[in-house]
């Protein structure tokens, strides 16, 4: 689920399709091959049974060909690689064409090659499908409704705002008017929703592999233990429930059961500005 698990998968997925380019290639080249003159080929006859299933079989081939060609530069555009270079070259219907007849050997080994590229698209995809999941859970996002927000309190030691004592903050303060909404910062499985004593109202959703994230003085709260909730997804509303001062939102990351630090999910969205006040 972490950036540093998703960054390989990337790769590898990116390798993929680089081999399967070169798959298509080598392709194009045995068609190539497989089309050489052949002096002592019998000529074709399309009106023979034989001749019409191997032309049969030739067109079947080519749409597998066409299909796996789109197929490549919809993955591409997936893992966000150039897409791969079109195999055969696509003529007007009006030209004329010919060529000698393909050997049925030729053509049998063409179907098993196509066969393994048919798996490994197969593969690839399932990399894809992996990767996208893992970005989809990963708590990257704003929590909080209106972009850049400032924080009002950060991570590490502070002067409580109750006693004026050094006291430890858990998470991120993040000020916003009453009812403001409050979003999931990634997709995952809500393992608790409700009161939660100096927290107030709040939520706390597992985003899977030991990531967990939580939301409190909350308002009202949207959604209910054991719904499944998808990025950005409204799950409650800012408020100030709980041992809080005013208005905000006050989210944690917890890693394997520890609290850390929030900023380094968030860095890139987050205002840069200092902020000492507020729970």
């Amino acid at each position: 689920m972490r950036t540093l698990r998703a960054r390989p998968l990337a790769l590898v997925a990116g390798l993929g399709v680089l081999l399967l380019m070169a798959g298509c290639l080598l392709l194009g080249y045995r068609l190539a091959q497989l089309a050489a003159p052949d002096v002592t080929a019998a000529p074709l006859d399309l009106h023979q049974p034989q001749g019409r299933a191997l032309v049969n079989r030739l067109g079947t081939l080519t749409g597998r060909l066409v299909q796996l060609e789109n197929e490549a530069a919809t993955l591409a555009r997936r893992l966000g690689v150039p897409p791969v270079a079109a195999t055969l070259e696509h003529r007007p219907q009006h030209e004329a064409s010919g060529g000698p007849l393909l050997p049925v050997a030729g053509l049998d080994r063409l179907e098993d090659d196509f066969t393994r590229l048919e798996g490994t698209f197969a593969h690839l995809s399932e990399a894809a499908t992996a990767r996208e999941l893992a970005t989809m859970a990963y708590p990257y996002r704003m929590p909080v409704a209106g972009g850049s927000i400032p924080v009002s309190s950060r991570y590490g030691l502070r002067h409580d705002p109750f006693t004026g004592r050094l006291a430890r903050h858990s998470g991120l303060d993040i000020p916003a008017r009453h009812g403001t909404p409050i979003l999931a910062s990634g997709g995952g499985r809500v393992v608790s929703a409700g009161y939660r004593g100096a927290y107030g109202q709040s939520v706390l959703i597992d985003h899977g592999d030991g990531l967990t994230t939580l939301y409190g003085h909350a308002s009202k709260v949207l959604v209910r233990t054991g719904d499944v909730v998808m990025p950005h997804q409204k799950i409650a509303l800012v408020g100030s429930t709980g041992r809080s001062t005013g208005p905000h939102l006050h989210f944690e990351v917890i890693r394997n059961g520890r609290r850390v630090e929030p900023q380094q999910y968030l860095a890139h969205v987050l205002d840069k500005g200092p902020g000492t006040s507020g729970r």
